[in-house]
């Protein structure tokens, strides 16, 4: 199996749009979270990301199976939107996405990465952790718990 990367472009928009929302659909539970963002999205969001921010799609043998979004600023990055489609979790498609960002941010000077996560999500928290960001801060916000995590970038 063969993992691709690339940059979307505005023509991946729809493709963009349905990868976020197939990966996210699993956290539209009420009783999980009152709201999540990503679901609430239009695609002219998606096109706003492509056009001020950098996303990715990865691909799979020539299959779109996931996402990621980010953004700099001076020398912190923020990581959002990193979303695989469920039936291709666990075959390292997220760590890749991670990765693909953390040497884009390498080479634009960037000395430290800062994602949120839902604190309830453990296996999402273990995840990063297991990439070596770390937890620095938790959010209590109107809609869920947040926890603020970050790693630092070496040149």
């Amino acid at each position: 199996m063969e993992i691709f990367i690339k940059k979307a472009e505005l023509v991946d928009s729809q493709l963009v749009y349905n990868l976020t929302k197939d990966a996210f659909k699993a956290y539209a539970d009420p009783s999980l979270f009152p709201t999540t963002p990503a679901l609430l999205e239009s695609e002219e969001d998606i096109i706003r990301d492509i056009e001020d921010k950098e996303v990715l799609i990865a691909y799979l043998d020539n299959n779109a199976v996931g996402t990621v979004r980010y953004y700099g600023q001076g020398e912190d990055f923020y990581l959002i939107r990193l979303g695989v489609l469920p039936e291709y979790r666990g075959y390292e498609i997220g760590q890749k996405l991670i990765l693909e960002v953390e040497e884009r941010v390498r080479e634009e000077g960037g000395r430290r990465i800062v994602l949120y996560s839902p604190i309830r999500l453990t296996n999402l928290i273990n995840f990063y952790n297991s990439l070596d960001y770390q937890v620095i801060e938790i959010r209590e916000d109107d809609d869920y718990t947040r926890a603020k995590l970050a790693k630092i970038i070496d040149s």
